[in-house]
């Protein structure tokens, strides 16, 4: 049988295990913040052109590229 249920752990769900991965994401996001690395979490980033992080003010190509260095620094 290859139904979902059977790949989460007893006792949870889906949802329980996805919230602990974004509370993980941000407890590390936090730490980084706390020394002074910033992970570019929030983005004015339009369609094309240029995003710009509002927490430090770097501005970068495009979104992807911002997207890019986030995954780099969160690991």
């Amino acid at each position: 049988m290859n139904d979902s249920f059977f790949d989460v752990p007893a006792g949870y769900r889906d949802d329980d295990i996805e919230l602990a991965g974004l509370e993980a994401l941000g407890r590390r996001s936090s730490a980084l913040r706390k020394r002074g690395i910033c992970d570019h979490g929030w983005l004015r980033a339009p369609d094309t052109g240029p995003a710009e992080c509002l927490h430090c003010g770097k501005v970068f190509a495009n979104a992807e590229a911002a997207y890019a260095e986030r995954r780099e620094i969160l690991g």
